[in-house]
């Protein structure tokens, strides 16, 4: 990747010589890791590069399969200008939709690690070094009560968040609507993009009908648990849901703390 930026930048070099006012010209950004990256994050990276002003550079978006080493991520950018930069790790089904990095509605956030910067460059090459941050939560229910086949019950997360702004990867606002499916031994694992606030929403319905049988206001049960949705990696989040003939038992277990709230039916 490097020998190929050299080689661009020395043709480029050829239409825009040193005798001719060379601000107008392109720089090179060398995006790479500045030596933090969030355990579990893999997969090829996308980069973005925009400026303040759209009509003069769209966004540019380029997978490699590491930025680890210095000069294996060189981007084509412009010169004086504010430069910024997102790299995103862990892409899957998000699409990148005008400036949002969007979920697709009725699926769960992807395994998304980031991150971003800004870099101005008045030469003929700057960097940026970057970390990669777990921008998501693992949600992960566990229902206990019933035996394995007689579960008639399903759960849907809903949000405000779905999915990141670009520039600068902030949470975006807008419907986020996921019913995980159940998987071995009564588990149902919901992934969320990082929050802007308590609004996440839990509701229990009858498989057979659909009915609700109970909505839980997930986000401020999570936050009285002091989870921290600015921390620089999200933790997973484990929830407990005890079922009996008479209501449910929901337990969020947040790693050294735990809380109980009891829905009669």
């Amino acid at each position: 990747m490097r020998q190929v930026g050299l080689l661009v930048l020395a043709l480029l070099a050829a239409a825009c010589t040193v005798k001719e006012d060379r601000s107008f010209c392109p720089a090179w950004c060398v995006v790479y890791s500045d030596g933090y990256v969030a355990e579990g994050c893999n997969g090829n990276l996308t980069c973005n590069i925009a400026t303040c002003d759209e009509r003069n550079y769209e966004y540019g978006r380029q997978d490699y399969d590491s930025f680890t080493h210095k000069g294996d991520l060189v981007m084509e950018v412009p010169r004086n200008e504010e430069v910024y930069v997102d790299v995103f790790c862990g892409l899957e089904g998000m699409e990148l939709i005008g400036s949002v990095l969007k979920i697709p509605m009725g699926y769960g956030c992807d395994n998304i690690y980031s991150g971003h910067g800004m870099v101005f460059i008045s030469g003929e090459e700057g960097e940026a070094g970057l970390p990669l941050n777990k921008d998501f939560a693992m949600i992960a229910m566990k229902v206990n009560g019933l035996q394995d086949g007689e579960y008639p019950f399903g759960f849907r997360i809903r949000g405000n968040v779905d999915g990141y702004e670009l520039p600068g990867g902030k949470p975006h606002r807008g419907e986020f609507d996921y019913t995980p499916k159940v998987e071995k031994d009564n588990v149902f694992r919901a992934k969320v993009p990082r929050q802007l606030d308590d609004s996440l929403m839990m509701e229990i319905f009858h498989l057979d009908d659909g009915e609700v049988v109970t909505v839980q206001e997930l986000g401020k049960i999570i936050r009285e648990m002091g989870y921290d949705w600015n921390a620089r990696d999200l933790r997973d989040i484990g929830i407990g849901v005890d079922v009996s003939e008479a209501s449910f038992k929901i337990v969020i277990e947040a790693w050294d703390v735990s809380e109980t709230v009891t829905v009669l039916l």
